[in-house]
């Protein structure tokens, strides 16, 4: 699933390692010239999570949280 918060694009997904629910967030911060390409940060997160949504919906969250410490000219 992809949305833009603020300015950035996040992208996150749900995958199964080891017999256990993973969620991925990769943030793309936008450069000058409004590509998102050159600065990317990814979050992997290990829960414990019941299924597939709980995963995207922590996976969304945590990506929010992240944008809103780091990237303060993206507001």
């Amino acid at each position: 699933m992809q949305f833009m918060f603020h300015s950035c694009l996040i992208s996150t997904c749900a995958s199964i390692e080891d017999g256990r629910i993973i969620a991925n967030a990769r943030i793309f911060s936008p450069a000058s010239d409004g590509s998102f390409d050159d600065d990317v940060h990814e979050l992997c997160l290990d829960e414990n999570f019941i299924d597939e949504n709980e995963a995207l919906s922590f996976a969304r969250e945590r990506a929010k949280g992240w944008v809103e410490e780091h990237c303060v000219n993206a507001i």
